[in-house]
This record gives structure tokens, sequence and C-alpha cells, in this order.
């Protein structure tokens, strides 16, 4: 029994991975990591607790690493290493100069990975480097120790996820949406998410002892599928990589990256009208309130009312209003039945309000110069009715199999990312602005 212990705990000791030399972004990134090996380190503890007694050559080898471990953690969590902007750009750059010539060793370093398979990508914690055995798998998809084997063919990498959330918090810098709809990590292609409308569960008043309570039946949860998928850029580059360029190469690619991811979160968010995914503004069963007139310019704060009033209280309380900053510009003189002002602007850190709601700002929204007849241009919804699913990963490749760089010797540096995006519970829930035939 004792030696079945042995084993499994040295199992986990090896699987265990070390702590990140490449530093962290955020005290809250650091704080997670190692409370993370901090809790794996306990189990280990109770578990050598339970087998005293068996003083064996193997437990007290076991005994030393556990106490090497805890010194070096205590060491490693009391001063962790914070990135600056520039050392990460650096370290980035360095990463993606390692990646478009293979350098392994660069890669392995900076805490990278490679993704080696197309549809289930490879987890960066299943991944050790060391500069004997080159890339090992640290889980039990293979004998431990054992080296990946001949890995010159592969081309795709994963970024370090401390990069990769760094990149991410810039993003949500860009984007209107991002840190306003609801957030889910994903482990798979899909999950099932329940879908319950308002008043799922049925209350009976007994006025009388012994009354007979008569048998009713829940309106149950819907299940609803999130899915998500693969969406890849291509960034124009080129091959020649110094060291004293690595700043510049990482801060290109998290602005290149950065601003196009931005632009087509806030687009499946609202928008998006086409496979795979469906916006707020087309979603089903959505409310519309067609104004008076068939140009923008005819909205009024009838308009405006009529819309909020069509979404019901319990709802409306975390809605708000989400324009185009022209038809913004139009909003702001709109006056009640009184002749007071609906807009109120931001100030003393308080969100600025129409009609006493928040709202938002998006210049992917319809302007109003652009508007036509019979076109939704508003929208009046709670943001966190749609859910964001988020696959973790970055993948960056040296990609040249294309026209361009047939005819005119142009590379690309390709990354992937994998997300899903799903509009819930749209049914009189959300309302659209939309101008007259």
């Amino acid at each position: 029994m004792g030696d079945v212990m042995l084993q499994g705990l040295t199992e986990k000791l090896k699987g265990m991975k070390r702590v990140e030399k490449t530093g962290f972004t955020t005290e809250q990134a650091a704080a997670d990591y190692f409370a993370e090996k901090e809790g794996i380190l306990d189990d280990v503890g109770k578990a050598l607790a339970d087998l005293k007694g068996q003083a064996t050559t193997e437990l007290e080898a076991l005994k030393g690493t556990l106490k090497e471990m805890r010194l070096n953690l205590k060491g490693e969590a009391a001063n962790p290493k914070e990135l600056s902007r520039n050392e990460l750009c650096y370290q980035l750059g360095k990463a993606i100069a390692a990646a478009w010539v293979g350098n392994l060793q660069t890669l392995g370093e900076l805490r990278c990975s490679p993704n080696l398979k197309s549809d289930n990508w490879n987890n960066p914690r299943d991944f050790n480097w060391t500069a004997e055995k080159g890339f090992q798998l640290s889980n039990n998809k293979a004998a431990l120790g054992e080296p990946m084997g001949n890995m010159a063919t592969n081309e795709q990498y994963l970024i370090n996820p401390i990069y990769e959330s760094a990149i991410m918090q810039d993003a949500a810098k860009q984007s209107v949406m991002m840190n306003l709809v609801k957030h889910r990590p994903m482990t798979g292609p899909s999950i099932f998410l329940p879908q319950r409308e308002r008043g799922g569960v049925e209350l009976k008043w007994l006025t009388a002892y012994g009354q007979k309570i008569d048998g009713s039946k829940p309106q149950g949860a819907t299940r609803v599928e999130l899915k998500a998928y693969t969406l890849a850029g291509f960034i124009p580059w080129f091959d020649e990589f110094e060291e004293d360029v690595f700043v510049d190469l990482g801060s290109m690619f998290i602005d290149e990256f950065t601003e196009t991811y931005a632009l087509e979160f806030d687009r499946q968010c609202l928008l998006a009208n086409a496979a795979p995914f469906t916006g707020a503004f087309n979603a089903s069963d959505i409310k519309t309130k067609t104004i008076g007139g068939a140009a923008a310019t005819a909205l009024t704060y009838k308009d405006l009312r009529e819309a909020v009033l069509m979404v019901p209280a319990e709802e409306r309380k975390d809605c708000r209003w989400f324009f185009h900053e022209s038809v913004l510009a139009h909003v702001t003189g709109i006056v009640d039945a009184n002749g007071r002002p609906i807009w109120r602007g931001p100030m003393d850190g308080k969100p600025g309000t129409v009609d006493g709601y928040a709202y938002t700002e998006s210049h992917i929204l319809p302007q109003m110069g652009d508007i036509v007849a019979n076109q939704a241009f508003a929208i009046f919804m709670n943001p966190k009715r749609i859910i964001h699913g988020n696959r973790k990963g970055v993948e960056i490749k040296r990609f040249d199999a294309t026209t361009e760089a047939l005819e005119h010797g142009e590379l690309f540096l390709r990354f992937r990312k994998r997300d899903g995006f799903l509009v819930t519970r749209s049914k009189g829930n959300m309302v659209t602005l939309k101008t007259g035939a």
C-alpha cells in the first residue's frame, strides 16, 4: 500500500509545473499561480503525514524534495517577477522570432509550447522544456520524461499564457463590449447552458389545514448550445530578425492583434448576421420600435420612452442603450415633454445617461448619414445576455502558402484564437430602434 502511494506522490510531484520564470503582468495573476502550486504541495504534505512510520529511503527522499520545493516556492511567491510593458514586448517579440525560425530552445525557455493538433489544441501546461530532452509531455498522455521526438516540421506554437492575458487586457481597452458581456471558459468545442425564462417556478397558496396541493409542472430550463470556432488573422511580416527589434516586433503584434480582434469581438456581439454567429441586432424574436419617419432624424423622446417600456421592468434595470456617436449627437438635442434634455453627460465618475439609462457608443453601428429607411440603428438591452465562450490559447505560425508569397515573396504571421458568441433570452428582453418604411 505504501509503495503504491509513494509512486502516486512521485508522479504528482513530477507532473507539477515549475514556477514560471518569464514573469507576471499583474499581481492577481501571480497570486493565482502561486495559490495553485501551494495547494498541490499541501496535498502531497498531507499524504506524506499518513505514511509516517514507514521510514523507507524513498519516503525520506520524497520528504526532502517536498521541503526543497516549499522553500523555493516561498522565495518565488515573496518576490514574483513583474513584467514591465517593455519587457513584455521584448519577450513576445523574441518568441515570435523563435517561432518564425523554429528555435525550440528559445520557445521552451519562454514557456511557449508546440500546438500539435489542428482541432483539439494542446494545453501549454501539458508541456515542460529541458535543454537536455527538449519538449516533453508533463501529464499522463505519455511516459513522463519522454521527449517529443523530431519537431522540425512543426510550425505552429501557443504563446505563453501570461502573454495572452496581457494581450487580452489590451484588447478589452479597445473593445466596447468585452467588459460588458458575460464570459464563459470553454475546455471543449461546445457547452450546453440552461436558459430559463422568468416565472419558471409555480407557487401555490394553501388556505386551510390539510388542503389538497394541486400538482403543477414548472417551466423547465431550455438547453442552448454555445459553440466555439477558430478565428484566424494574417499580419504581413518580414523575415529579418535581430535582437534590437524584439521590442518593436512584440509591440507591433500586440497592436495589430488587439485592434483587429477588438473590432471583430464587437461585431460578433452586435451586428453579426452570418455563420457562425448571430449578433444582438439580428437575434431571433427581438422586439422592434419603429420611429415616426424614414430617417433617423425623426427620432423623438416619445420613441425612446416607448422602446424602453417594451422591456419588462425587472429586465430593464440592467439594460443600456447602444448608439453610434453621430446618433448620440442627435439624441443630446432631444427634450422631453417638459422641455428638459433627456441626455445627461458623464460627471463625477458617473456614466452618461439617456432618459435615465446608461449608454455605450460604438463606431461600428449605423451612423446618422448612412441610416436608410426600414433599418435598425440602435438597441436597448442588457449586455450580460450576450455570452462569450473563451477557449484559451493564441497560436502563431509562419505562413507562406499564399498567392502573395508566390507572386511577390510576401510572408505572413498567422495568429489563431478560439471563441464562441451566443445571444440569450432576446425574446421580450431586447428592443431595437428602426426607421419607418
